[in-house]
């Protein structure tokens, strides 16, 4: 029975994902910069968050604490996934933008 505790504690260990929420990115974009009056944009931070790691403000948290390589290697991956996505929705954005100003 020992054994069997042992095994669902390190279960636990391995899946850390929903033990804390974590920041992500987001796309601001302006239509029309005020410095330019052209169209610009940036990756921002989602902050979310709620507990400090390390002696690291949550609010600088960009990733869960990660226990092992493998989850440090799949927040990576939600890190990209997130930025390309990212990258899909502002050059649909820019491209509009180019479009309308060309047939302008």
């Amino acid at each position: 029975m020992l054994w069997k505790l042992r095994y669902l504690q390190q279960e636990r260990l391995w899946d850390n994902a929903h033990i804390m929420e974590t920041s992500s990115f987001d796309l601001a974009y302006l239509e029309s910069d005020p410095r330019t009056d052209h169209p610009s944009a940036c990756v921002t931070l989602k902050a979310g968050g709620r507990a400090d790691f390390a002696g690291i403000k949550a609010n600088q948290l960009v990733s869960a604490p990660c226990l092992n390589f493998i989850e440090l290697d799949s927040e990576i991956r939600r890190l990209h996934a997130e930025l390309d996505e990212i990258r899909a929705r502002a050059k649909k954005k820019f491209y509009r933008a180019y479009a309308a100003a060309a047939s302008a």
